[in-house]
């Protein structure tokens, strides 16, 4: 059955028929249909009807008793209040209702076979009731304390009673075989599954009558009782869970919900809910047969259901419930003077005599037939004929055994079909195109993790791409945006703290890693990093849970237009603040003002599209923050305002400043044509009228707020504020009004000649990924393209702005041939755009996502790179791991239907404060070996380290040698697919996290000593230790239960930074991966890897197992691995191969064909260690 207790989420919370009035008394769940039945203490019957819980039916059972008890028949529902014994249809249609002077206080019934039933209550009678003849068969006395609960089991009916004791009954007779007295006072419930009867009630203690905090078991088949179970809170109700053994639900009469295993208290985990009753008292607790639903009901009026799934059945088999015949619609009324009605929409009769007025002579009409829809250029172009049978590739974009379907006019929702192609007819979807280096992009995945090969495709410059197969990889566009501002660069990475997350050092960690892959070898492989540590301490901050911003790439909500844009101006929002605060010169200070902050974000992040224009203007800046102290982060990007507010019943004025580090562009009450400086005046300068305090007043008056900008700093970060959908239509309408609809309809332009159909088309269509195909790629012009060659085209966006501040506040901007010199100069260096691929026909057909184009400052660039073609195109597109030349027109263009902005970056045409060629202060020192510290809280935890540190006058510099290895554990498994020819696809690799870091001396007097031998503690849910291969066991990451050298992953990241910028060669075998799980990126001198030293090209790399038996004679990693072992082999080969090279290549490649010819010959395994 697929259904796990551990994920019980409520569902629903309904206000049953007279809820109001009266609180819910019984619950059923119907065991034939999908239908849950509840009655309340007005004596009305409600049913409701599959997991969305439909009301099915809603009748009267009796005019003052409550329902007491309900069991579903074949032929009805059997309903019993506290004199009345009453039988209905599923529909409501009574079918028997029956009193009787024995009925004198009805408690529950129970089915004795398809025709008999047994009734008890509180009296001395238990009545046995017949339901073919409508009458009472027989009566058993049962004494004084009557019978209030009846339970079901094979070998026995359990009874219970108002004194607390449970009766084991023979079902023939029904007279007592066995009693157990489970309490002192009263029982108030009790439930029976296989051989275990557990109880619940109340018991005497100190003078009054108390719930017992214990649940009484006992054991049917020995009789006798077990050892008690405790529960949180004060057990009243409770069942088990059918479709498992002994694991049973509790609820307390305040709603305290708990799942626990009645065999095995303490080896179950907690799993306690709290049902939403608002302090009504719980009356009801009934679970599904199929034990995935779960129904509570409560004094209030509302019954709450629990469910495991979203789709949960009540049944694992149930019959199909009768609903109600569809009521006939009314005969279509036309009005005597409607024209547009046509008379076609009354039926006529089948059969006629006479030919209609308005049938067609036959002369005027011909057979036509259904047009042969036109087959793709891109097929007929690579078509091979064979006779007269063409054959052809399939085109991309399109899975096995999937036929396209679409409509050659479509209509938009809420528009009416006039005849006219809609905004998405088929003329429009061939003209719209998103150029290649723009589309989404999808990593693949070989045998050995990522295609390098692959990746050099998409990256021929020097600049590193960013990987985006990790969560929350949409914010790789805007990581590449900050690391190119020089003066933020430089600030991070002369930044360094003790915190374990946090943001300012990852970003340091970040950039330092991008530096080094720009500075590789220009004509070697382009370099991708992971940005995995930083995301990680990310995805730790409360303040982006809070704001949202934790969204994956495949939630629902990224598929909703407007959420893309509003997360990335969300999270630049947030980064900038948390950067802010974290480097501020005092902690204590920062932290407050960023807990304030970040409460005024969360408030800001969750507005509604409506009055999101209305909202910002009226509520402060969500990113301000108070002036001192202030963070270098702040004096680079805050904007100075003055919010004065004047309260329009006493005229009291008030005023305060603050800093904007992300300001958000005013488009509310925004019509017709407008400029962008136009705009951004507006957006500096706001006045709004909202209700809020008064001092002089003492209460909320309406007041009028205005916000004027006092000072410019020397970036201008600004949100485009399209990400709600006026903003979004605002844009669109600008852009619009910038096309000359001439351009439009010619697509005359020389890009879309040269790469839309002239020529011979690629063979590949849209899915083509090649970055100098010289082929064609559609064979329609492309919509809103305008040439970026020969064609200066005017942009809403402009290149330049030039402003100033007035005196008494307030922002001026002028156009650049009108700009006095008193104006400062900012260019654009940096966007962030929302790339929308929903309308291209592709794969990636509903796609959203993000892209930068960054104009890179010339000492980012290598004096070894090769020069541009043109000395302009200093602009680049950076989509992930693609990176892309473009001209600095393109960067600037934007088009309403595939290509926003979402943010902008200016900054001021000044010398910068921060000079690139002289390298920022490494704040990473000798120092970190000194705080070497361990996690663990057992005191053996320090007795038992398992390394020398390295002494003040031992440490390695440039060119020293030292051994490394690395071990990890799996945080989540591989995700692959089967292909229709059978083979796995991987579509996500494994998540690994390091466990275990070790780092040997490679040279010395104590060569092969570790200094470095640190288990990084994670606080991550660890899917598979790996222990085989590892040797890593649970509970050697956990700080309360480790005996290790437990420290943090930031401080192991540290120690090896320093060997990295000191110039240290690492020694290892596999040393890439251990770099890639890691996040290190080191350059390629400082490694020596063995797996790559005793390998031939074009041949299979070598395990360290196999090299070290055949080269030394070492039988490693027999039981499991270990990270110091490991090293000492690696540098142990290493030396070998020294000795080897020594002697003469000839002899050196002697010994690697011989390497090559063993490991065939014995299949690559360990004589004595692989046998098995």
């Amino acid at each position: 059955m697929d259904f796990n207790v551990g994920v019980f989420t409520e569902k629903s919370s309904i206000l049953i028929d007279g809820g109001d009035r009266f609180g819910v008394s019984a619950i059923h769940w119907d065991l034939q249909e999908e239908l849950l039945w509840v009655g309340n203490q007005g004596g009305h019957v409600t049913s409701y009807y599959g997991s969305s819980l439909h009301k099915y039916t809603s009748f009267q059972v009796h005019a003052s008793q409550e329902i007491r008890h309900m069991v579903s028949l074949d032929a009805g529902l059997l309903i019993i209040t506290p004199n009345t014994l009453r039988c209905q249809q599923r529909r409501g249609v009574p079918l028997f209702s029956y009193s009787s002077s024995n009925f004198e206080d009805l408690q529950c019934v129970l089915q004795l076979g398809q025709t008999k039933v047994l009734l008890g209550g509180h009296q001395p009678l238990l009545v046995e009731f017949d339901l073919i003849t409508a009458k009472e068969t027989t009566k058993f006395d049962v004494g004084e304390k009557g019978c209030a609960i009846l339970r079901h089991h094979p070998r026995f009916i359990c009874s219970g009673d108002a004194s607390g004791s449970v009766s084991l009954r023979d079902p023939r007779t029904l007279r007592e075989e066995h009693t157990f007295v489970a309490h002192t006072e009263s029982l108030s419930d009790f439930d029976v599954h296989n051989n275990l009867v557990v109880t619940c009630g109340f018991s005497s203690r100190l003078g009054g009558v108390v719930p017992d905090r214990f649940l009484k078991i006992y054991d049917v088949r020995m009789l006798r009782a077990l050892n008690p179970v405790p529960v949180v809170g004060e057990p009243f109700l409770l069942r088990f869970l059918p479709a498992f053994s002994s694991q049973l639900a509790v609820i307390s009469a305040m709603g305290q919900l708990q799942i626990l295993d009645a065999a095995a208290p303490a080896a179950s985990a907690l799993q306690l809910f709290q049902v939403n009753n608002e302090g009504a008292m719980c009356m009801a607790l009934e679970v599904s047969s199929s034990c995935q639903c779960l129904a509570v009901g409560d004094a209030g009026g509302y019954v709450h259901t629990f469910a495991s799934n979203a789709s949960a059945l009540f049944n694992s088999f149930s019959r199909p419930t009768e609903f109600a015949d569809p009521v006939e619609s009314l005969p279509v009324s036309i009005s005597m003077d409607d024209t547009t009605t046509p008379f076609t929409s009354i039926p006529f009769p089948l059969k006629y005599s006479e030919p209609l007025l308005s049938d067609w002579p036959e002369q005027f009409t011909r057979r036509k037939f259904r047009k042969v829809p036109p087959i793709d250029h891109a097929i007929l172009a690579n078509m091979r004929m064979v006779g007269t049978i063409g054959y052809a590739p399939s085109p991309a974009g399109h899975r096995p055994n999937q036929v396209s379907y679409s409509t050659e006019k479509r209509t938009q929702r809420g528009q009416k079909h006039s005849g006219s192609d809609s905004t998405h007819s088929k003329e429009d979807t061939e003209c719209y195109q998103v150029w290649k280096r723009y589309r989404h992009i999808e990593m693949r995945y070989t045998k050995g993790g990522l295609d390098e090969n692959e990746l050099a495709r998409y990256n021929s410059t020097p600049l590193c791409g960013l990987d985006n197969t990790l969560p929350y990889s949409y914010a790789n566009s805007l990581l590449q945006v900050l690391y190119f501002i020089p003066d933020l660069r430089r600030i991070l990475l002369e930044h360094c703290c003790n915190r374990e997350f946090c943001l300012a050092c990852e970003l340091s960690f970040l950039f330092h890693m991008l530096d080094i892959g720009r500075n590789q070898d220009p004509n070697g492989q382009p370099v991708t990093v992971q940005p995995s540590n930083f995301l990680r301490a990310f995805r730790t901050l409360p303040e982006a849970s809070a704001m949202g911003l934790l969204v994956a790439e495949n939630h629902p909500e990224i598929k909703i237009k407007s959420t893309l844009p509003r997360l990335a101006q969300s999270w630049a929002r947030f980064i900038l603040q948390q950067l802010s605060s974290e480097t501020l010169p005092q902690n204590k200070i920062a932290k407050e003002s960023a807990a304030i902050t970040m409460a005024s974000l969360v408030v800001e992040s969750g507005r509604e599209d409506a009055d999101d224009s209305v909202k910002r203007e009226r509520d402060p800046s969500p990113s301000e923050d108070c002036l001192s102290p202030v963070s270098p982060i702040s004096k680079l990007f805050g904007v100075e305002q003055e919010q004065t507010s004047r309260c329009t019943k006493c005229g009291s004025e008030s005023s305060k400043t603050s800093l904007v580090l992300l300001s958000s562009l005013t488009l509310q009450d925004l019509e017709g044509v407008q400029s962008f400086e136009n705009v951004l005046e507006k957006s500096f300068d706001v006045t709004n009228v909202t209700p809020a305090w008064c001092d002089v007043c003492q209460k909320y008056q309406i007041t009028q707020q205005r916000r004027r900008c006092l000072a410019l700093p020397p970036v201008l970060a600004l949100s485009c504020g399209n990400d709600t959908y006026k903003g979004f239509r605002f844009w669109s309408d600008q852009l619009q009004y910038l096309l000359d609809p001439e351009v439009v309809d010619g697509c005359d332009s020389t890009e879309s000649q040269s790469q839309l159909g002239q020529g011979k088309p690629c063979r590949y269509g849209l899915e083509c990924t090649r970055p100098n195909c010289k082929f064609g790629h559609g064979g329609q012009p492309m919509k809103h393209s305008a040439s970026f060659t020969g064609i200066s085209s005017n942009h809403w966006v402009p290149p330049e702005l030039h402003c100033k501040v007035q005196p008494e506040g307030g922002l001026v901007c002028m156009k650049p041939n009108e700009s006095p010199d008193e104006f400062l100069s900012y260019s654009l260096v940096a966007a962030v755009c929302w790339i929308d691929e929903s309308k291209l026909e592709t794969k990636h057909q509903g796609k959203w996502h993000l892209v930068s184009t960054i104009q890179i400052p010339p000492d980012y660039l290598s004096p070894k790179s090769p020069k541009e073609e043109h000395e302009s195109r200093n602009w680049f597109v950076f989509n992930d791991f693609a990176v892309n030349p473009i001209t600095a027109d393109e960067a600037i263009s934007f088009f309403p239907d595939w290509k926003l902005p979402c943010l902008l970056f200016y900054a001021k045409n000044v010398a910068n404060g921060f000079n690139l060629t002289e390298p920022p202060s490494n704040p990473i020192t000798a120092d970190v070996f000194k705080e070497d510290k361990s996690l663990a809280q057992k005191s053996e935890g320090l007795q038992r380290i398992s390394f020398l540190p390295l002494a003040t006058d031992e440490m390695p510099g440039k060119g020293d040698l030292v051994a490394m290895d690395a071990e990890f554990v799996t945080l989540n498994q591989e995700e692959a697919e089967l292909r229709s020819d059978g083979k796995s696809t991987t579509v996500r690799p494994s998540q690994m996290s390091v466990a275990r870091v070790t780092v040997i001396r490679g040279q010395g007097d104590m060569e092969g000593l570790p200094f470095i031998d640190d288990y990084i503690a994670t606080q991550d849910q660890v899917v598979d230790y790996l222990t085989k291969f590892s040797g890593i066991q649970p509970g050697d990451l956990d700080i309360a239960s480790s005996s290790k050298h437990l420290t943090t992953l930031k401080s192991t990241y540290m120690k090896l930074r320093f060997l990295i910028d000191n110039g240290v060669t690492f020694v290892g075998h596999g040393l890439k991966n251990d770099f890639r799980v890691i996040n290190l990126l080191v350059p390629s001198s400082q490694v020596i890897d063995t797996v790559h030293l005793f390998h031939l090209p074009h041949q299979r790399m070598i395990s360290l197992r196999f090299l070290a038996w055949h080269f030394l004679g070492l039988k490693i990693q027999s039981i499991t691995h270990d990270s110091v072992e490991d090293a000492r082999t690696a540098l142990r080969l290493y030396r070998r191969y020294q000795e080897l090279k020594a002697k003469g290549d000839d002899l050196f490649n002697e010994s690697l064909q011989e390497l090559y010819s063993v490991g065939r010959r014995l299949q690559w395994m360990v004589p004595g260690l692989d046998e098995e």
